[in-house]
This record gives C-alpha cells, structure tokens and sequence, in this order.
C-alpha cells in the first residue's frame, strides 16, 4: 500500500494576491484552455449551491450575464461585499478545494461588472473603454446580475 505523503507548515505556501495566482496558472482553477463558456457554468453552478433562487444566462456576443433571483452578494444584514471578486473564498457547499467563483472572473475576463439594488460597480476594466449591453442594469427585483466580457487572446 502505497503512502500518503506527509506535509509541513514549509509545504504551504500563502497566496497574497488571488487574481495574480489565477493569470498565472490559470489550469489550476478552471482547466487548461479558459473561455467565456466555462466560466459562466462556474458561476452558475456556484450559484445553484447558493440557492440563488432562479437563475438566468445570457450570451451576447463576447459578453455574458448571469442574473439570480437573490442578490449573492448581500449578506442577511444587507450589506453587499465584493470581496469574493477579489480572493479566494471556500465554497464548502462545492466539496474539497472547491471556491466562490466571482475572483476566477476578475482574474480572467477582460470586463467584470455587477449590478444590484446598489447600483453598477465595475469590478475590473474601465468604464469609457467598453459599451455595456443593455440588460445589464435590469437585475431582477432583490436580485442581482453579473456580466463579463471574455474574448480569447
């Protein structure tokens, strides 16, 4: 019977940017040839973990919006956190190594906006540099929307 290997404090090594480890080794997260297709089933399939309530995908061209019935992001004292767009959060829910899916798209798409009773908050990209689809700011009532654009290089 074979070992398990023995692992030491030396052996774990602590990710201070999340969204720079994800560019850099993106096969780790999401496989080995990312697209816009895969990423928005990691958002969906965390989002039904969530029970988000209904959940709606959209593709327009190179841009995808995801809407869920329940704003994700507003926690039970309505307070919205973007955090998980920016580090790596556990999604025990998913099992083992499994995390929210939010920073994979800040990490890999091009754009990443959110929209919400809160308003639009631009994740990553600039504002004046791209135009929006047109359904991005209609979130279903309480509800909240996410739209990136993800084009292969």
């Amino acid at each position: 019977m074979d070992k398990q290997p023995v692992y030491s404090e030396k052996d774990i090594q602590i990710v201070a940017n999340a969204v720079t480890c994800i560019r850099e080794r993106p096969e780790m997260f999401v496989g080995s040839d990312p697209t816009g297709a895969r990423l928005a089933a990691r958002v969906v399939e965390y989002l039904l973990l969530l029970d988000s309530g209904p959940v709606q995908i959209a593709r327009n061209g190179s841009w995808y919006l995801i809407s869920a019935a329940r704003d994700w992001l507003m926690s039970e004292d309505g307070i919205v956190s973007f955090e998980s767009f920016h580090r790596l959060v556990p999604m025990p829910s998913g099992g083992m190594f499994h995390d929210r899916a939010e920073v994979f798209l800040t990490a890999l798409a091009d754009v990443v906006v959110t929209s919400g009773i809160d308003g639009t908050t631009w994740i990553s990209g600039e504002p004046g540099n791209w135009k929006l689809p047109g359904d991005v700011s209609l979130p279903p009532q309480n509800g909240r929307v996410v739209a990136f654009h993800f084009e292969k290089a």
